[in-house]
């Protein structure tokens, strides 16, 4: 199936997107989808499992996005086989149509060439009766009388050639009716062949029909198994998200410590920035991401943000281009500090066991600024998934990564 690439469901964006530097191995899940399902649906989902998760359901997420998509391009491909089917129709129509006013056309030749043979044998019948009753009375008196009771040799030649002309017209009157059946004939091949071409055009449009409704049936029989296959997926991911979402209620909420400034002008506006947008809603991808929410990220106005968008985007609002990565790629970015020597603006990469998974920006004072969401699904419709602060200390600290400052 052709690939509509979705994201996973996780705190922030923690895989590759289209024009980021930086990919990660994935796990070929393919291969054994019930145990991951199992896994991954189970009330006891630990941290240490979370990240595998997302990436499980990343992939539930693009093979069923490629599942809809191929769905889609089959029904368009149904209406066109549709289409074909009602053209094929029009066309047996109209050769129906055809052949018909042929057949018409040379049955009444048919009943032409059949009264102008009866034409030719009543001529010929008529002509061989005159011929032998004048051939009987040559030596009778009749010719006496017709021919030598001319008055002069004037009308004697006279009346001689008119038993002639009367068997020379009726022989060219059989010659011409022997000449029109003959066109008639060749009228009637070429009716005939013009038939058995139409007949054959015919032959072909209904072969072509046939396998036009075989596609058919496979089409619509491709729709609905992609369509059980797209439910079955959507049912498994629901299951997925709610233990991702039962293990993502025990992070805190938010609520962290307010702005302490550093000494870097460059950090400070770094973080400055990213607490301006305190409250907007998670998205994944977003912004500059290729996913859902198509803000920029040289748009100083974008309203979405997933983790590494945000880090992203504070950045390039602050005259440094870091580029769109992952947290994972922002984790072996610029250089790295130490716990003691974080300020304003520095980033902050979280790892649940395997691999990185979030990323936020240090603020001071102990805690930090970032976009947390559930992952992929995620489309900036929850209130409570958004750009906030969060202490370092506890949850957070457990988990943390590496220290990295960008800039």
């Amino acid at each position: 199936m052709k690939k509509k690439i979705l994201g996973l469901l996780a705190i922030c964006t923690f895989i590759s997107v289209i024009g980021l530097s930086y990919s990660v191995d994935a796990i070929d899940f393919s291969k054994n989808e019930e145990k991951y399902i199992k896994l991954c649906s189970s009330s006891s989902l630990t941290n240490a499992n979370k990240k595998t998760c997302e990436e499980f359901n990343a992939y539930l997420s693009k093979k069923n996005a490629d599942i809809k998509k191929e769905i889609s391009e089959t029904k368009k491909d149904l209406a066109e086989t549709n289409s074909d089917i009602n053209d094929i129709t029009s066309k047996l129509k109209n050769l129906d149509a055809e052949i018909s006013s042929k057949q018409n056309e040379i049955n009444y030749l048919l009943s032409s060439i059949t009264k102008i043979e009866k034409d030719i044998k009543n001529k010929e019948e008529l002509m061989r009766d005159r011929l032998y009753v004048m051939q009987t009375t040559y030596n009778s008196n009749w010719m006496l009388d017709v021919l030598f009771g001319a008055e002069d040799f004037g009308t004697f030649f006279s009346r001689l050639n008119s038993i002639n002309d009367i068997t020379s017209y009726e022989k060219e009157l059989v010659a011409e009716l022997s000449k029109q059946k003959a066109a008639l004939d060749a009228q009637k091949t070429s009716l005939q062949n013009a038939k058995d071409a139409l007949e054959s055009q015919k032959k072909s449009q209904l072969a072509l029909q046939d396998r036009l409704v075989d596609l058919k049936a496979q089409q619509t029989a491709h729709i609905k198994d992609g369509q059980q296959e797209s439910n079955k997926i959507t049912a498994e991911q629901k299951k997925i998200d709610a233990a991702l979402d039962a293990l993502m209620s025990q992070a805190p909420s938010g609520g962290g410590g307010n702005y302490v400034p550093g000494s870097s002008a460059a950090g400070n506006a770094i973080a400055k920035k990213a607490l301006s947008k305190l409250g907007a809603r998670y998205w994944w991808g977003a912004p500059g991401g290729g996913y859902g929410d198509p803000a920029s990220l040289k748009s100083p106005n974008a309203n979405y943000f997933d983790c590494s968008g945000l880090v992203a985007w504070a950045h390039l609002q602050s005259g440094i281009n870091v580029g769109r990565k992952t947290a994972a790629g922002y984790s072996r970015s610029g250089k790295a500090v130490s716990r003691s020597q974080l300020q304003a603006g520095d980033v902050i990469t979280f790892s649940y066991g395997s691999g990185v998974a979030h990323i936020g920006i240090y603020i001071g004072g102990g805690s930090f600024v970032h976009a947390a969401g559930s992952g992929s699904g995620t489309r900036g419709q929850y209130p409570n998934q958004c750009v906030k602060t969060s202490s370092l200390a506890g949850y957070w600290e457990k988990y943390v990564y590496n220290y990295r400052r960008l800039y």
